[in-house]
């Protein structure tokens, strides 16, 4: 048989990519974009606001600004990220944001403030828009009954 060193090498880098990308794969949504980690998406969007605390928001970090919120626990926070609470709108303004990472963006920012809450997966993110969409839908009501 006749020694090709350089097949040798691009199979074991086609190998190596392949594993990379089935490793990916479960990260990557319908725009084909692989989910940002919590971190990632508080810096490319939440620090707007809750960086400086602007128009209202709970500064990251603040224990005191985050206590109560972290106490209504994960799906009430999740959610109302999700489909806005406040002066936050939906996603925090950036729709292209995934759930997952919006999820992941309020458990970063739930531990810089000292809390703990569960890593988000399908069932608990499902379960904290179905939340946070009977909330809005419960907020839109009474600000349509004290129109009235």
């Amino acid at each position: 048989m006749i020694a090709m060193p350089h097949l040798k090498n691009a199979l074991i880098v086609a190998t190596i990519s392949a594993v990379v990308s089935l490793a990916h794969a479960e990260e990557k949504h319908k725009f084909g974009k692989a989910a940002m980690t919590g971190e990632q998406t508080y810096k490319a969007v939440c620090v707007t606001c809750h960086g400086e605390g602007l128009a209202g928001a709970p500064k990251a970090g603040n224990r005191r600004a985050w206590a109560p919120l972290i106490a209504e626990g994960y799906n009430d926070l999740v959610g109302s990220a999700l489909t806005g609470v406040r002066m936050m709108p939906p996603k925090g303004g950036a729709p292209e944001l995934y759930d997952i990472e919006v999820a992941r963006a309020v458990v970063y920012m739930v531990s810089l403030a000292g809390g703990q809450f569960p890593e988000p997966t399908e069932a608990n993110l499902k379960a904290a828009r179905l939340d946070g969409e009977k909330r809005h839908a419960a907020r839109l009501k009474t600000a349509a009954a004290s129109r009235r």
